[in-house]
């Protein structure tokens, strides 16, 4: 789909329609699409956030409200931050730089934390993920210090772009009070931080339960009052659960002898009411997510080739680290399987939208 300055739910019907016509999805993933649907969030006629409206006049997601609720798993969402390998944008959309700290996120977006992608990360951790953010454990040692909540992006504008961060703490406000509005009878709201680790070998091999004990996991330490879920498969729990006890903090969804990933969504929704989950346990996992017809849509923030001291001109670029490129997409865009439902411009960063079938039989 061609970027547009504004969506609506019939120009998303026309849009899907001229896809099919040409022979670029099939009449099973147009009519997954349509009755899909898409929700549209307009920050400054839905909210009065003038500040956020200026840089973001839609925020769209891959899924209306509806569908979202008749899921029987939760709806889900990744985010990444992509950098182009080319000066001209025509070559590769890269994640990570191997040899870097971190995968050199810094490095790909210009050696400094970025406005788009502060804002768009911020966004959509507030929308998608108020209710659960996901991580594979991997993703949780490696940032064992931190909790990935939006202001972790969003504090980076305080100090140059206060209006924003205003807006942002509103609209996080807004969307806690649409939540207690919908069911929520006791003005609170859980916050999830779900784990996902496979089984004994994994909580073993990544150290999870020293780390515990030593408290240096900063979402298992009890001061900051978030909820874990670990999912994982029953020797997973008979490990790791002697240790890190179940508690009003402490939760596991058990799989059975073999790790399922269906099976901890279905439950999820289930035990939880989760209904949405914003996916940030990175490109592997996610990957394994998208292959079972689990994951929604990405959220990718583009960012332009970010120099020849970064990506020289001969530089050889590990297939392993790439995201996408221009031609791969069902629709011809970035990123393979997926159709560009939205973009937005800030500056010279791309924020794009890109939604993926979901497999309606494991669904819904």
């Amino acid at each position: 789909m061609e970027e547009r300055d504004a969506i609506s739910s019939d120009g998303y019907v026309v849009q899907l329609q001229q896809l099919l016509d040409s022979g670029k999805i099939t009449k099973d993933q147009f009519t997954h699409f349509k009755s899909r649907g898409i929700e549209i969030i307009r920050p400054l006629q839905d909210y009065g956030l003038k500040s956020l409206g200026r840089v973001l006049p839609e925020i769209v997601i891959g899924a209306s409200y509806e569908f979202i609720k008749k899921m029987k798993i939760p709806y889900q969402a990744t985010s990444f931050l992509v950098a182009n390998t080319k000066p001209d944008s025509d070559g590769w959309y890269v994640y990570k730089i191997p040899e870097q700290p971190r995968g050199g996120l810094l490095h790909l977006s210009g050696g400094k934390r970025r406005l788009g992608d502060n804002i768009f990360a911020s966004t959509h951790r507030i929308i998608l993920g108020r209710k659960a953010i996901l991580v594979s454990a991997v993703n949780l040692m490696a940032n064992k210090d931190n909790i990935w909540n939006w202001h972790f992006f969003g504090d980076h504008l305080k100090e140059n772009n206060e209006s924003l961060y205003d807006d942002l703490v509103q609209l996080e406000v807004i969307m806690k009070r649409s939540d207690d509005s919908n069911g929520r009878v006791d003005g609170i709201s859980p916050y999830y931080y779900i784990v996902i680790a496979r089984s004994e070998s994994t909580f073993k091999k990544l150290q999870i339960v020293d780390n515990y004990l030593q408290n240096k996991i900063s979402v298992l330490n009890p001061e900051n009052k978030v909820h874990v879920i670990f999912v994982t498969n029953k020797s997973g729990f008979d490990f790791a659960s002697k240790k890190i006890e179940e508690s009003s903090l402490i939760s596991y969804i058990t799989t059975g002898e073999s790790f399922d990933l269906y099976h901890g969504m279905h439950d999820l929704k289930r035990d939880y009411g989760i209904d949405s989950i914003l996916n940030d346990g990175g490109r592997i996992m996610s990957e394994g997510v998208r292959r079972e017809g689990l994951l929604g849509e990405e959220r990718l923030s583009l960012e332009p080739f970010p120099g020849e001291d970064i990506f020289p001109l001969d530089k050889y670029i590990d297939p392993t680290t790439v995201a996408g490129f221009q031609g791969l997409g069902l629709d011809g865009n970035e990123i393979e399987g997926s159709i560009l439902l939205h973009s937005n411009t800030i500056e010279d960063e791309k924020l794009n939208v890109y939604i993926y079938p979901l497999e309606e039989r494991k669904v819904l």
